[in-house]
Formats: C-alpha cells, structure tokens, sequence
C-alpha cells in the first residue's frame, strides 16, 4: 500500500474560471497525492471541493485508502451544501439536481447521498415540484403538451402524479387560456388561421383546443 509523503493541489486558471459560464461541464481542480515511490494519484474535483481541502490539510505520511475517504467526506459535505444552496434559489426536480451537481464535478457517489438526504427530509420531491411547475406554468399561458414536454425533460413522469391530469386541465379552461392569449396577439394580414393555431400549438394546447379559438378570435374581429 503506499504511503502518500505530499499533497498539491491545483485550482483551475482564471481564465478557465471566465469561459465557464459558456460551458456545460465547469472546470475542475486537481488534487494530486504523491507517494514515496514518486507516483502520483490524482482526483479531479470541484474547485469549492479543493478550496476546503487546503484548509483541512491532513497530517502526512498517510495511506492513499485514508486520503482517498478524507476527500471524498469533503466532496459529500460540499455536494450537500451546494445542493441546498441551489434549492434555496428555486425548487428542482431530482434529476435537474443530479445534472447540475454532475456537471460541477462531484462524485456520483457523494451526489446519490445528497439526493437521498434531501428526499428523507422532503426538501426534494419530484411531486412537490411538478405540482407547482405545472399551476405556475399554467398561469403564463402554457398549454398541457408544453407543460408535459418540459416535465419530461426534467426526467418526471407526470402520470405518477395524483390526480393528473384532471386535477389541472380541462377543455374550458384550456379554451379560455387560449383564447385570452390570442385576444393579445395582433391577427396576421395574410392567413390568419393557420397562424394562429401554429402560435397556440407552438404553446402547448393541442390542434382542436388552438383551431376553437382561432375560430372565435377571428369571429369576434369580424
């Protein structure tokens, strides 16, 4: 078993740091424990995870199996807090949690932990959110099939969820949601209809619910 005889760590250069906010995958540090035979071991982690380790250097000689736990506690802790700090902000589903925990550069490990954590004391719960995702979505005008794709998208089936989809749509409503969007949308000059049932599916309500109230917009202007 080797002994590690020294620690460096590496953070990223700044002008990484900058061009991060372009990427998907942020950049990573570098926590290099070197042996007494010279070789080196090397863990890519968040820069947070990194900063706290060069406060909470351990005593050297040490086993690489001893240092190799003493990070990872570090990455759980850090991957928890940085997770409460994204749910302070927003509510998120599971999966956009994992996602973005993933491409900050925790561990699977310490991710599954997190998320764990958090749906025994209910700060994540994918039915929670999609409840309120779905009345919040509805009041900007969204119709089901949007709000359906974008769920999904978020790795949440909505079947799961009680009392779906009764409990947030019906035919009237979605008619006079649709029907007060277009009552603020200007009628095309040149094929009116096709337009505005192209405008109403772009958001979400389905052909017959857009073609009724295209219908109605236009009779009303008439």
């Amino acid at each position: 078993m080797p002994r590690i005889v020294d620690i460096d760590i590496e953070l990223p250069k700044r002008s990484e740091a900058a061009a991060a906010q372009y990427r998907v995958n942020k950049p990573l540090a570098k926590v290099r424990f070197i042996d007494d035979a010279s070789s080196e071991h090397v863990y890519p982690v968040p820069p947070r995870v990194a900063r706290a380790a060069l406060k909470e250097l351990p005593d050297l000689p040490c086993e690489l199996h001893s240092l190799s736990e003493w990070l990872l506690g570090i990455d759980e802790r850090l991957c928890y807090a940085a997770m409460l700090e994204m749910l302070a902000r927003r509510d998120h589903a599971v999966l956009e949690v994992e996602q973005k925990l993933a491409r900050t550069g925790y561990r699977r490990s310490s991710i599954e932990a997190a998320v764990a954590r958090a749906q025994q004391q209910r700060f994540l719960n994918d039915e929670r959110f999609s409840d309120y995702f779905i009345r919040e979505r509805v009041q900007r005008g969204w119709g089901r099939r949007k709000i359906e794709l974008e769920l999904k998208r978020r790795g949440v089936d909505v079947s799961m969820l009680p009392g779906y989809p009764e409990t947030y749509f019906s035919r009237e409503d979605d008619l006079e949601r649709a029907s007060a969007l277009l009552e603020r949308k200007r009628i095309p000059d040149r094929d009116p209809y096709p337009k505005l049932i192209r405008f109403l599916v772009g958001k979400g309500f389905d052909y017959a619910v857009a073609s009724q109230a295209a219908r109605d917009r236009l009779d009303t202007d008439s």
